[in-house]
């Protein structure tokens, strides 16, 4: 158990992983769950793109991550550990599903901005920016996409982004270079 008067919520993750399998603390894995969850399912749903499916597709990366979680080596963040899991299994997903001829929903990669209701001019505005970069980046490729996406949209590091996908850097990094010039080109087409 969490000696003293700690929550359990204020532990750094590779304290939580070696609660969760040394000693198999129940708490500690609903805390790693939980944390992620949310992170987990909005790259999940970019991914693949329909929402009906992203909910099986985010407990099959929680099930995979308790499968391999005793393989998570501690010189890297747990959160990278963890979207590689989501990158592949949501991959997977869209290989074997999309194979057969499956048409995916359209993400929203970027949610629309403001209520929906008010009729400010503001508003409206920030929702029609919202669509314009939507459809944008509904026309650039999957890998650009997922970089850019994990970057821009998620906030992970070119580092992490690099361990998730298991490419160099420079790889990463040329790819979100070219999906912005690419966003850009579309975006000044469609002004």
């Amino acid at each position: 158990m969490v000696k003293g008067n700690r929550n359990i919520a204020d532990l750094d993750d590779k304290i939580l992983v070696d609660l969760a399998l040394l000693e198999k603390d129940q708490k500690a894995w609903t805390e790693l769950v939980s944390r992620y969850y949310g992170k987990v399912a909005a790259t999940v749903y970019r991914i693949i793109g329909r929402s009906a499916e992203a909910e099986d597709v985010v407990q099959e990366v929680f099930t995979e991550m308790a499968r391999a979680i005793k393989s998570y080596r501690k010189d890297s963040l747990f959160s990278t550990f963890l979207y590689r899991i989501a990158v592949n299994v949501a991959c997977q997903y869209v290989r074997k599903n999309f194979a057969r001829g499956e048409t995916a929903e359209e993400p929203e990669f970027f949610l629309q901005i403001g209520d929906k209701s008010a009729e400010s001019e503001s508003s409206l505005i920030k929702q029609e920016r919202a669509a314009m970069l939507n459809g944008a980046m509904k026309k650039i490729s999957p890998e650009k996409r997922m970089v850019l996406t994990l970057y821009e949209v998620e906030g992970v590091s070119l580092k992490e982004i690099s361990e998730i996908l298991k490419q160099p850097l420079q790889t990463v990094w040329s790819r979100i270079n070219q999906a912005k010039k690419e966003l850009y080109e579309i975006l000044n087409g469609s002004m």
